[in-house]
């Protein structure tokens, strides 16, 4: 009964974790950094587009990876909240079966109790 709440906590972190490691130095390069790169004179073309697109190569190699990362761990977790409500629902149907089960010890304790009451007059009697 607790895999359900579990398995929601993990599927949350799941989403913030990335977020946490994305502000990391490596992550995100700062755009002051990338900026500076530049040259000053925008209107200089001198502007080395091969460096700058190899740049941006690197930064979307990693954002896929890590959105590839992210993707699989979500598949993941719904394949895990799918067992995990599979697993509820039995443990429920578990629940009734048990006690319904309790329910019939009752009544046959208490068949039983009254079996013994209506002998002892019967052997008392006899005596």
């Amino acid at each position: 009964m607790r895999f359900l709440p579990t398995c929601t906590l993990l599927l949350a972190s799941s989403l913030a974790i990335p977020a946490f490691c994305q502000s990391g130095p490596n992550a995100n390069p700062n755009p002051a950094t990338a900026a500076s790169s530049l040259p000053a004179d925008a209107s200089n073309p001198s502007i080395d587009y091969t460096a700058l697109r190899e740049q941006l190569s690197q930064q979307n190699k990693v954002l896929q990876d890590q959105l590839n990362v992210q993707r699989s761990i979500l598949k993941k977790n719904q394949e895990l909240l799918k067992e995990a409500q599979k697993l509820d629902a039995e443990n429920k149907r578990l629940a009734a079966e048990k006690q319904k089960v309790e329910g019939e010890n009752s009544d046959l304790a208490k068949q039983r109790d009254a079996l013994k009451a209506a002998q002892k007059p019967l052997e008392t009697a006899s005596n």
